[in-house]
């Protein structure tokens, strides 16, 4: 077996136990007991139920090695800096008593709020710096406008990559019907799509969860250590909210609604289950295979930026320490192997459409 490529200084050893747990929403699973949070998702790891004579294992992972960088922190400061100005443009143009800069104004910063959760992801992956510390601190900001604890969201997206491709595979964000599989009314379909766009279960989620913890409540399936990470995000996200609220009684304006609710509830959130949409619906989930269970999409450079290199999903589980900027290198190595390919998003959607 070749020698696995070295481990960042910041990254921490994994200690794991195996066992079964109930989860907070209801179901049981096997799972690993990883302290931390840390999980080391090497190329080798990921290829391995890809390809089945160890020869080919063995000189794939080879091919792949010059792939692998060091995460450069300028390059997401760049990234992270211009979510924010164009989220202040959207706040200065939403501010303005006329119609079209009110439906300007929320269409931009509910986009940039969709970004910014793409963004997050790269921090889980501690791909955005290579201080964990650094990664943890952004990823946190980044999550609020969402309302998206970044420890809880770490914590199930390392258990996602782990588990993609089995019974026990579960995703932070719950969409009812998530991988398309299940055969129902069209009344059912209807109260589906419905979830999905809406997000209705993340907040739902999130009324729950700071509800614990409020009460200091452990969270089922989490260590304690997550569980207090957990409990912080959530703070943080009500003291957010208490002091865009209390902006808007200072001002004795709805700033509150203009530049946070109106945008995450009407765009930010159906913007980002599109985004999140394609990556694995319609594939083999139970297939362990990345090139089977996961989709790539070859879109333009304005998407690729938007969605933070989010089109390239099968490469990123194929690689999930590779640098997103690198992804459209692994495709341009791996392109023949994937199962599930669109050209583009119109092309995805306009299939899914017709189907």
């Amino acid at each position: 077996m070749p020698r696995r490529a070295a481990r960042r200084p910041a990254d921490r050893a994994v200690t794991a136990v195996p066992g079964t747990r109930a989860m907070s929403h209801g179901h049981r699973e096997s799972y690993w007991e990883i302290e931390g949070t840390t999980m080391d998702l090497t190329a080798g790891d990921a290829v391995d139920p890809a390809v089945r004579n160890p020869q080919e294992a063995t000189a794939l992972r080879a091919s792949l090695k010059h792939l692998r960088t060091e995460p450069r922190g300028w390059v997401f400061t760049l990234k992270f800096a211009f979510c924010v100005a164009l989220t202040a443009v959207g706040v200065a143009v939403v501010l303005q008593p006329v119609l079209w800069c009110r439906i300007t104004g929320v269409v931009l910063i509910g986009c940039m709020l969709a970004h910014a959760a793409e963004l997050q992801h790269e921090t889980l992956h501690n791909l955005a710096y290579r201080s964990r510390r650094a990664n943890t601190v952004t990823g946190v900001v980044l999550g609020l406008p969402m309302l998206i604890s970044f420890a809880a969201y770490k914590a199930a997206h390392m258990r996602h990559h782990r588990d993609l491709g089995t019974p026990e595979n579960r995703e932070f964000f719950d969409y009812g019907d998530q991988y398309g599989g299940r055969e129902k009314s069209t009344f059912g379909k209807a109260v589906d799509w419905t979830v999905r766009f809406t997000m209705a279960h993340h907040y739902g989620l999130f009324l729950k969860n700071l509800g614990r913890s409020l009460l200091g409540r452990e969270f089922e399936g989490e260590s304690v250590r997550v569980s207090r990470r957990i409990r912080r995000d959530h703070f943080l996200a009500l003291a957010a909210v208490i002091a865009l609220v209390a902006i808007s009684f200072a001002l004795g304006s709805a700033v509150v609604l203009w530049v946070w609710l109106i945008p995450l509830v009407v765009v930010a959130g159906p913007v980002h289950a599109l985004i999140e949409l394609p990556e694995h619906f319609g594939c083999e989930v139970l297939n362990r295979d990345p090139f089977a269970n996961t989709r790539t999409i070859r879109s333009n450079r304005i998407l690729t930026w938007f969605t933070n290199g989010n089109n390239y999903h099968v490469e990123h589980h194929l690689m999930p320490n590779l640098p997103l900027e690198r992804l459209p290198d692994l495709h341009g190595e791996v392109r023949g192997r994937i199962r599930y390919y669109n050209r583009g998003y119109l092309e995805y959607f306009g299939k899914l459409l017709r189907k």
